[in-house]
C-alpha cells in the first residue's frame, strides 16, 4: 500500500515542475501540439527500449487490450495534454496546476454514482478542501477574477480528461503493466498528433539546441517517469486517492513560478495550498 502513496506523490512532484518546461520551450516559438509531437517522437521509443531491456514480457498485449489502449491514448492522453499545454499560454504555471486537479472532483462524483463508492464524511470533506482551495487560489470570492476565460475553460478541460485516464486505466487495464500502458497509450496519442498536424518543422531544422533540451526534460521527467508512476499508484491505492494525492503538483507548481518565473503569488493563493496540501494529509491518513 505505501508504494502507492509514494509513486502517487513522485509523480506529482513531476508534473508540477511541467509548466516550467513548456514555457521555456514556447520562447523558441513552438505551438502546443508541435511540441507534444516532438516529445512523443523522444518519449515512444525510449519507453519501448526500456521495456525491452527490463521485461520483454510487458510487449505481449492482447487485441482487446490493444483497442483500450488506443482509446486511453487518443481520447485521453491526446486531448487532456493538448488542452493543459495551451492553457498555459494563458495562465501562469501554479494556476493551470491548481485548474487541472480539480479533476478529483470528478473522479470521485463518478466514482459515487458509477461505482457506488460509501459516501464516508472524511471523503467528502477532504475533497471539498481540495475544491475550496482552487476557488481561493483563484480570488473568486474576493470579487477579483483576473485570469483568461479561454485558460480557465483549456485547464478545466485537461482535468476533465485527466479524470478519464484515472478512470480507464483503472477499469479497463489493471492487468497491463504500467510501463506498457503508458508506452502504447503515447504511440496512439503520437500517431493521433502526427495526422492532425504532420511535424513538418522537424524537417525544416526548426529544432534548435534548447528547443530539444527542454523537449527531453518534458519526455523524461514529465512524461515517461510521472505517467509511469501514475498507473503504478492506481494500481495500488486506486483512481480517488490517487487523483486526491496529486494535488501536491499545485505547491509544487507554484514554487517553481515563483522562485525561477518570478510569477507573483498572492495570500488567498497561499491559503489555498495548504487546504489542498491538508486535503492530501487526509486522505493519506
Amino acid at each position: 500500500m505505501k508504494k502507492g502513496y509514494i509513486y502517487s506523490i513522485i509523480s506529482a512532484i513531476l508534473f508540477g515542475s511541467a509548466g516550467l518546461f513548456v514555457k521555456l520551450a514556447y520562447i523558441s516559438g513552438i505551438d502546443s501540439i508541435s511540441l507534444l509531437t516532438l516529445q512523443y517522437m523522444i518519449a515512444v521509443p525510449l519507453m519501448f527500449m526500456l521495456m525491452y531491456i527490463f521485461n520483454k514480457e510487458s510487449f505481449k498485449i492482447t487485441k482487446t487490450q490493444l483497442v483500450r489502449l488506443a482509446v486511453l491514448g487518443i481520447f485521453g492522453n491526446t486531448f487532456m495534454t493538448v488542452f493543459y499545454y495551451m492553457s498555459f499560454n494563458y495562465l501562469p504555471i501554479e494556476m493551470v496546476a491548481i485548474l487541472l486537479y480539480t479533476y478529483p472532483i470528478m473522479v470521485f462524483i463518478y466514482s459515487t454514482i458509477f461505482k457506488r463508492d460509501s459516501l464516508g464524511y472524511k471523503k467528502i470533506f477532504a475533497v471539498f478542501l481540495a475544491f475550496f482551495g482552487c476557488v481561493l487560489t483563484l480570488d473568486i470570492l474576493s470579487g477579483q477574477f483576473k485570469y483568461s476565460v479561454i485558460g480557465v475553460i483549456f485547464a478545466l478541460l485537461a482535468a476533465m480528461f485527466y479524470a478519464f485516464m484515472n478512470i480507464y486505466s483503472e477499469e479497463r487495464l489493471q492487468g497491463l503493466m504500467p510501463l506498457a500502458i503508458n508506452a502504447y497509450s503515447t504511440l496512439f496519442s503520437l500517431i493521433c498528433l502526427v495526422i492532425f498536424k504532420f511535424p513538418i518543422f522537424i524537417f525544416k531544422g526548426d529544432v534548435n539546441l534548447s528547443l530539444l533540451g527542454y523537449t527531453t526534460i518534458l519526455a523524461l521527467f514529465c512524461e515517461i517517469i510521472p505517467l509511469t508512476l501514475l498507473y503504478a499508484a492506481i494500481k495500488h491505492i486506486g483512481a480517488l486517492k490517487v487523483s486526491i494525492i496529486g494535488n501536491l503538483e499545485i505547491p509544487t507548481a507554484m514554487l517553481v513560478s515563483f522562485f525561477i518565473l518570478r510569477e507573483q503569488i498572492g495570500s488567498l493563493q497561499v491559503m489555498g495550498t495548504i487546504l489542498v496540501v491538508y486535503a492530501i494529509y487526509m486522505i493519506r491518513k
